[in-house]
């Protein structure tokens, strides 16, 4: 039976401090039996930050895709779990304002990481251009870096590597827009791209496993066992850092190559590099 005390005991194993900002990706179930069930895992993260620390929880919606950026409300249920549900309904629970990528939090940083979402800054993008803009949570939980913790779940669950394709694809857009010739060169390029409500082109989405891989070739992550569940702990500029170089250094491992409405994206990157 996981108690509190277990759950706290874990995180702390995982390097949590008092004031630490903390995201955790969850499987409720994958723990086995829980005393008093998800108010037990939320109070031992939150004991394990104290005061001056935050737990945020992504609370992603998918499942009516198309239709979320018309019908999408703060009461929306996220479609990622039992735990987020359970946590962006508690009293303290602040959640970002963003159909597709909003994350809940409570602490000390719970209002300023969800008061904007989409606001400004915003970047283009294959999930809409608000997700994953400079005045996201997202982005803040980069700049801040969060450690990101992996309950029962595996890297694949990984959101924050849609934040970093985002900022490598704008990075090159804007790069490509200063080396084009002609508006019409930019435009070919950009065009090529898979956005919201378009159904073909290309997105480099980031193999998230071959990520985690190099970061333990470096001894970063850290693992315990907790129920009969595994915590996995990474920090959000180690994750990002590393993807964001192993795209640049166009390593294939680093790309999933999806097929059908996602192709391969190294013809994209061949028109950006023959820019030069």
């Amino acid at each position: 039976m996981v108690t509190k005390q277990n759950v706290r005991e874990a995180v702390e194993k995982l390097g949590v401090k008092p004031g630490d900002s903390v995201l955790v990706h969850s499987s409720f179930k994958s723990l086995g039996p829980v005393e008093n069930g998800a108010d037990t895992v939320v109070s031992g993260l939150l004991e394990a930050v104290g005061e001056e620390g935050t737990v945020i929880f992504p609370t992603l919606c998918s499942n009516d895709w198309y239709n979320l950026y018309k019908n999408w409300t703060p009461d929306t249920p996220s479609d990622v779990g039992y735990l987020t549900n359970y946590f962006r309904q508690l009293p303290d629970a602040r959640r970002s304002h963003q159909p597709t990528h909003s994350v809940a939090a409570i602490g000390k940083d719970a209002e300023y990481l969800t008061k904007t979402h989409g606001q400004s800054g915003r970047r283009f993008g294959t999930y809409g251009n608000t997700p994953f803009a400079k005045d996201s949570p997202w982005e803040k939980m980069y700049k801040m870096n969060t450690k990101m913790i992996f309950l029962g779940v595996p890297i694949t669950k990984c959101t924050l590597r849609h934040y970093v394709e985002y900022c490598f694809v704008n990075d090159k857009l804007d790069w490509a827009r200063e080396m084009a010739k002609t508006r019409a060169e930019y435009e070919a390029i950009r065009d090529q791209l898979w956005y919201y409500a378009r159904g073909c082109g290309m997105w480099p989405h980031i193999q998230a496993p071959y990520v985690l891989e190099r970061l333990d070739e470096l001894g970063k992550p850290r693992r315990v066992q907790c129920g009969d569940a595994e915590l996995l702990m990474v920090t959000a500029k180690d994750f990002a850092n590393m993807a964001y170089e192993l795209m640049e250094q166009r390593d294939k491992k680093v790309f999933q190559v999806m097929g059908g409405k996602f192709t391969d994206p190294f013809h994209w990157l061949q028109d950006i590099d023959n820019l030069s």
